[in-house]
C-alpha cells in the first residue's frame, strides 16, 4: 500500500510537471495564450478592444486606446505634427503573423519622420473583413483625429464586404483571454488539424449569394464607400484611395469588377487614386513574393505598401488624378 501511494504521488507529480512544461512551450515557443481581443460594436460591427500589448506567435501586437493597431497618440494633434490615418481591412492590419515593427504603417511613420524632420503619427484603423460600412461607422463614431491626410487601402472584393452583425466567432474574434495557452491550442487550433476531435472550423466565406443578393451587396458597399469618402473630404485636407491587388489579379492580368467600380467612384468625387498593382507586380517579377496567400501580404508586402503610401503622400498630383498605369497593367 505504501509503495502504491508513493508511485501515485510520483505519477501525479510527473503529470503536473508535464502539463506545466507543455503550457510553457505552448505559451513561449508557440506563442499561444495571448490572442488580441475583439469586441462587438452596435454600429462598427466589431473592433479590437483598446489598450492591448501582447506577444502572439513571436510577434508584438499593439492596440491603442482607439482600437487601432498603432501606438497611442493624443486625440488632438499638436500644430507641428504630421498626422495620417490609414483605413483598411486584414491586409493593412497584418494579423498575428506580422510584428508591429514590420507593419506598413509603422514603416511609413518612421520614414516620414526622417523625411519631414518633425513628429509623425500614422494610425492603422483596420480589422479583418472590414469593408466600407465598417470604415464609415468608425469615422462617424471616432472622427479622423485631426488628420492631415486620410488614406483608404481597399481591394476589389471589398466593394461588397458589408457588416453582418452576427455574433463574433471565438475562434476568429476572441473576446476573452483563454484559460491557458494549452487550452487554447487544444480547443482553437488542434481541431483544425484533427477534425475528428470536434466540429470542423467554418471558413470565413459564406455560401455563394444569388445575383440579386450580390448586386444589393455591391450597391450597399458603394453607397457606404461614397459616404465615407465624402465625410473624409469634408473633414480632412487630403484624401487618397490606394487600390491593393489580389495575387490572382496580377497573375491573370485581369482585375475583378470591383476594381473599376471603386476607381470610378473615387475619381467622380475628386479623390486621388493610387494603384499598388505595379509595385506588387514588380516585387513578384524580382522574385520577392509579397503575398502570404491570395489576398494578404507578408512582411515583404508590408514594406511594398509602405513604399506606395510614402510615394503617394509625397506626390503633389492634382486631386482625382489616377497616377499609376493600373489599367495598362491589367489590360
Amino acid at each position: 500500500m505504501i509503495v502504491l501511494k508513493g508511485t501515485l504521488r510520483w505519477l501525479l507529480a510527473g503529470g503536473l510537471i508535464l502539463v506545466v512544461g507543455v503550457e510553457l512551450v505552448a505559451r513561449y515557443v508557440l506563442g499561444l495564450g495571448t490572442p488580441p481581443l475583439s469586441q462587438p460594436h452596435p454600429r462598427i460591427e466589431y473592433l479590437f478592444q483598446p489598450n492591448q500589448d501582447v506577444s502572439r506567435f513571436g510577434n508584438r501586437v499593439l492596440i491603442n486606446a482607439y482600437g487601432m493597431r498603432s501606438a497611442d497618440f493624443p486625440e488632438l494633434k499638436p500644430a507641428e505634427e504630421l498626422r495620417v490615418m490609414i483605413f483598411g481591412d486584414s491586409v493593412l492590419n497584418g494579423g498575428n503573423l506580422t510584428d508591429h515593427d514590420a507593419l506598413a504603417t509603422t514603416l511609413l511613420s518612421q520614414r516620414l519622420a526622417e523625411t519631414e524632420g518633425r513628429p509623425v503619427v500614422v494610425g492603422n484603423i483596420s480589422a479583418g473583413s472590414w469593408g466600407p460600412g465598417n470604415w464609415l461607422a468608425y469615422a462617424k463614431d471616432y472622427g479622423f483625429f485631426d488628420a492631415d491626410v486620410v488614406v483608404l487601402l481597399i481591394s476589389s472584393h471589398d466593394v461588397a464586404d458589408n457588416p453582418t452583425f452576427v455574433s463574433l466567432n471565438p475562434n476568429t474574434h476572441p473576446q476573452q483571454k483563454p484559460v491557458s495557452a494549452l487550452v487554447e491550442g487544444m480547443t482553437r487550433y488542434l481541431p483544425r488539424y484533427l477534425p475528428s476531435l470536434g466540429e470542423p472550423v467554418q471558413s470565413d466565406s459564406e455560401a455563394p449569394a444569388d445575383d440579386a443578393d450580390s448586386q444589393a451587396a455591391v450597391r450597399q458597399g458603394l453607397a457606404d464607400l461614397r459616404a465615407f469618402l465624402e465625410l473624409a473630404q469634408q473633414e480632412v485636407p487630403r484624401v487618397l484611395v490606394v487600390q491593393h491587388p489580389e495575387r490572382q489579379e496580377l497573375t491573370t492580368r485581369k482585375a475583378q469588377p470591383g476594381f473599376a467600380m471603386i476607381r470610378a467612384l473615387a475619381v467622380d468625387l475628386g479623390v486621388e487614386v493610387i494603384s499598388a498593382f505595379p509595385a506588387m507586380d514588380a516585387a513578384l517579377a524580382d522574385g520577392e513574393n509579397p503575398y502570404r496567400d491570395n489576398i494578404h501580404v507578408n512582411t515583404v508586402g508590408q514594406a511594398v505598401l509602405a513604399d506606395v503610401f510614402f510615394e503617394a503622400l509625397l506626390a503633389t498630383e492634382p486631386s482625382g488624378h489616377a497616377k499609376s498605369t493600373n489599367t495598362t497593367l491589367l489590360d
